[in-house]
Order: C-alpha cells, then sequence, then structure tokens
C-alpha cells in the first residue's frame, strides 16, 4: 500500500522534499497527487505539513473512516456497551474473507467490518444518527441518505481539513461525548508494530519503527456517487513526548483506479 509511505514521513520527520517525490512519479500519478491531500499537525505545536493547500478542504466521501466517530457514538449512546460488543455474522452479502466471522467493535474498526456499522446503525436509528453528526460537528453532517451505507459514497461528506479537526478534538478530549468513549477509541485505533490492519488483513510495514513510537490509524476505499475512487489513512503517531495527527487523502478520477492503487 503507498499510502503508508505518508506514515513513514510521520516517523521520518522532516521526510522527503516534495520535489524529490514528484520527479519519481509519473505524470499520471503526478495529476493525482495534486487532487490529493496530506495533512501533518503537531499537537500542541501546530501544523507541520500541508500538501498540497488546494486540496485540503475538498469534501469527499469518508468511508470506512467513519467508522472511528461511528463507534465513538455507539459507546457514547449504549447501543455498544464497549470494545468487546460482539454481534453475530450472519453468513449474508459478498464481504472480505476477514468479515465473514463473528466481531466485536475493536475488530470491527480493525478489518472495516461494513455489515458489523449497518447493524449498529440499525441500532442508533436515523435520528439520533443525525443528532450525534451534528454534535460532533463531522464533515457535512448529512446523514440522510441510505442508512445502511450513507456514510459509503451517499450523503456523508468531509474534507481531510475536517479529519483533522475531528482528530484534535478526539486525542484532546474535546467532543462533546464521554471521556471513556473517546478513550475506548483511542486504543481501538492502535495498530500492532510493524503492520496495519485493515479489511484485506494485516500489511506489513517495511520502515524502521524508531523505539517506543505508537501507530494508531483507521483507512477507507471506496467510491463516491460521481465515480471518484478515495483512499483514506487518518491517524495519530505518538513518539515519546511527541504526538501528531494525519491525515491522507488519495481522490482519483473515475476510469484510472491503477493510480489510486
Amino acid at each position: 500500500m503507498r499510502v503508508l509511505s505518508f506514515i513513514a514521513v510521520l516517523l521520518t520527520l522532516p521526510g522527503l522534499a516534495r520535489g524529490a517525490v514528484e520527479s519519481a512519479r509519473s505524470p499520471a500519478e503526478v495529476s493525482f497527487a495534486r487532487r490529493s491531500c496530506f495533512l501533518l499537525y503537531e499537537i500542541g505545536v501546530g501544523e507541520r505539513r500541508r500538501e498540497p493547500d488546494s486540496a485540503c478542504n475538498l469534501r469527499v466521501t469518508p468511508g470506512s473512516t467513519f467508522m472511528l466517530p461511528h463507534a465513538l457514538f455507539a459507546l457514547d449512546a449504549g447501543v455498544a456497551a464497549g470494545p468487546d460488543e460482539t454481534i453475530a455474522y450472519d453468513g449474508t452479502g459478498d464481504v472480505p474473507d476477514s468479515s465473514r466471522r463473528d466481531h466485536t467493535l475493536a475488530s470491527s474498526l480493525q478489518h472495516s467490518v461494513i455489515w458489523y456499522h449497518r447493524r449498529l446503525a440499525e441500532r442508533m436509528g436515523a435520528a439520533r444518527e443525525r443528532t450525534y453528526l451534528l454534535n460532533a460537528g463531522y464533515g457535512n453532517m448529512d446523514g440522510s441518505g441510505d442508512p445502511a451505507r450513507f456514510w459509503l459514497g451517499d450523503s456523508l461528506a468531509i474534507s481531510p481539513d475536517e479529519q483533522q479537526t475531528f482528530l484534535l478534538r478526539l486525542y484532546n478530549d474535546q467532543l462533546p461525548f464521554s471521556r471513556r468513549a473517546q478513550a475506548q477509541v483511542r486504543d481501538m485505533l492502535v495498530q500492532p508494530p510493524g503492520v496495519i490492519l485493515n479489511s484485506r488483513g494485516a500489511h506489513n510495514f517495511a520502515a524502521p519503527w524508531p523505539a517506543g513510537a505508537v501507530v494508531s490509524a483507521k483507512t477507507a476505499a471506496t467510491t463516491d456517487l460521481t465515480g471518484h475512487g478515495v483512499r483514506w489513512i487518518v491517524g495519530h503517531v505518538q513518539r515519546g513526548a511527541r504526538a501528531y495527527v494525519f491525515v491522507a487523502c488519495v481522490d482519483g478520477l473515475k476510469g484510472f483506479p491503477e493510480a489510486i492503487e
């Protein structure tokens, strides 16, 4: 997963210069890079990187990154008792192998289990979902689409800037939800050393991990209503006393999925 190179930048600041990166890309890849955004914010210090500025306020579908606030909503509302809340897989649907089993709230985040969050949406109900979106100030706060997929290329949209704001509020306990729920979500996002987990399994992370570095992340890969392929990775890095939130979004034109991959 090429997007993981963004995390390598986080772990080895200051990282590569933009010109060096672009010179190694094909023209098509450079074009996609200009439609995409990478943000890095050091908590307690301020923004460290913004590339490019022009794309970072464009709203696109959050895809499975919405599972992050959705888990928070479910915990705060009491429709999920905790990270170990287990929902049984009913055996239906065209889902990845990693989703074909019972899951907990924690494992649903790790493996992007869409059916699990559809069940949570049923428990929440449309009215309560909209209330939580408004209270969180999450993206365009529009949960009016299909209850089973409003975050998967339907009505809900969010920009990289708004993802960063949400993460900063989460990691500073500033969201209008219980602190316990916020802490539980932060804990569930922590990745095992050397890998990043998503619906396709565990992806080796080749870059050396500095001693004590902790990476928390959530990925997404989906298509919006205009046919754009959208890839996200958002999260947090802790290195000793220093901490960062990061957002990477790759937005590709219809017909060029290879450039996104």
